[in-house]
């Protein structure tokens, strides 16, 4: 019993010794066990009977190595994650209920594929946190990237912007809702259903770089719509005031065609100030970062919203005496919105018939008859265009059912809303506060 329990001892005090030994010293005992088994020049000058324990020198070693590599990571990993985990600097969370990716044609035959993402970014630093840039991680899109921002809502309103234009950061330690976008010239070269599994990377001031991953419903892409269908011949027309609407709606045409969406104007629509031109409504709105474009005005009768050619509609209209003559005019504008002949200047038409009192039914008869998201003609689009620039320069033209009616218009529509959501907000929050 002495000896069994001197054995038992010394295998005790054998294993520890094992136990104790460097990784690297477990590795080069395999390592050498290795190299003079089977390295040519060397096996054949080892002696038969000392084979045998090389080799179980070289296999225990090589296993006990294995087995300290093993708990070397597992004591690691965490030790690393945690590391990583304090190195971050924000944090991202995809909302998928409200993300989108959508493909359009263009005036060239090419394809823009549009991502639309919105996120809740969390600040986990001490310091005001700038988002700076957005890409596309997977799935991967061979083309160029025609633009790419990310813009952060303000701490104290509904109001949406960049750190680089509109000076918005998270503060420390809050988490506030953000809203990517990417245009990107080229298509996905797989078939996509109703689902898009979206990776996207998002960039700080200071070049960290968080990633997440959401998936984002697939929006079926617009029909082509032809841009110059055949217009109507106003002199073959015989009731006067479809007569007079038709001719104003053509000179706006020819207007549009000169000073429209390429050239970043609405047609012969323009601010005004003192009487004269100072900028196209338009302008930057294809930018819905740009500062002009995300907040409304503070002093709303600054500027004026000019055109001719409505003020030539509506001095016409003006001398209508009958009611009777004022519902036919109406009907001749409502008419004419049929995606066909005057489909480009759709914004024209809806602004008379806002002017003349007839809005609800200016937006119902664009939501149901007019094609949603081309990208020829854009007749919705430049609407919303003409709305995010009256929304932010004349606020005050709007009566409460107005900005729900324009609400009710833009939910659902597949068409870019520009800021107009957000400015409906700070509009209502504006007069919530001049009430009380």
């Amino acid at each position: 019993m002495t000896g069994v329990g001197e054995g038992a001892g010394i295998a005790t005090k054998a294993l520890e010794v094992v136990k104790d030994l460097p990784l690297w010293l477990l590795t080069g005992l395999a390592v050498s066990a290795g190299i003079l088994l089977f390295l040519p020049g060397v096996a054949p000058s080892i002696p038969g009977v000392a084979r045998p324990w090389i080799l179980i020198t070289g296999v225990v070693a090589a296993v006990l190595a294995a087995s300290r590599g093993i708990a070397v990571l597992i004591h690691a990993v965490p030790s690393w994650r945690a590391s990583a985990d304090a190195r971050r600097k924000f944090h991202l969370t995809g909302v998928p209920q409200q993300s989108h990716w959508s493909t359009a044609k263009q005036a060239d035959d090419s394809i823009i594929t549009q991502i639309s993402a919105h996120l809740f970014v969390r600040n986990r630093t001490a310091d005001p946190l700038a988002l700076v840039g957005v890409r596309l991680v997977s799935p991967r899109i061979r083309g160029e990237v025609v633009h790419a921002d990310i813009s952060v809502r303000a701490e104290d309103r509904n109001m949406y912007g960049s750190a680089i234009h509109s000076g918005y950061f998270v503060p420390p330690g809050m988490s506030l809702p953000a809203s990517a976008h990417l245009l990107i010239r080229g298509v996905l070269r797989r078939k996509l259903g109703n689902e898009v599994k979206v990776r996207l990377a998002v960039s700080d001031d200071e070049g960290h770089e968080q990633r997440v991953t959401l998936r984002m419903r697939v929006l079926p892409p617009a029909p082509v719509v032809a841009v110059t269908p055949s217009v109507e011949i106003v002199s073959s027309i015989s009731d006067p005031i479809e007569k007079e609407v038709a001719a104003v709606l053509q000179a706006e045409l020819a207007r549009y065609d000169k000073h429209g969406r390429t050239v970043g104007g609405l047609g012969s629509i323009h601010l005004a100030a003192n009487g004269q031109a100072i900028a196209s409504l338009a302008g930057d709105s294809w930018n819905p970062n740009s500062p002009k474009n995300q907040s409304i005005s503070d002093n709303p009768g600054s500027v004026e919203i000019r055109s001719d050619n409505l003020d030539a509609l509506m001095s016409y209209y003006g001398r209508l005496t009958s009611q009777a003559e004022r519902d036919h005019f109406a009907s001749a504008l409502l008419t004419r919105m049929d995606g066909k002949g005057y489909l480009r200047v759709t914004y024209f038409i809806v602004y008379a018939l806002w002017k003349i009192g007839r809005l609800p039914e200016a937006l119902q008869k664009a939501k149901a008859d007019l094609p949603q998201g081309e990208m020829k003609a854009f007749g919705i689009s430049n609407t919303l265009m003409l709305f995010n620039g009256l929304l932010r320069y004349r606020h005050t033209d709007f009566n409460n059912q107005m900005l729900d009616e324009l609400e009710k218009f833009v939910i659902g529509l597949n068409e870019h809303p520009f800021q107009i959501p957000e400015k409906i907000a700070a509009i209502r929050t504006l007069r919530l506060r001049a009430s009380t």
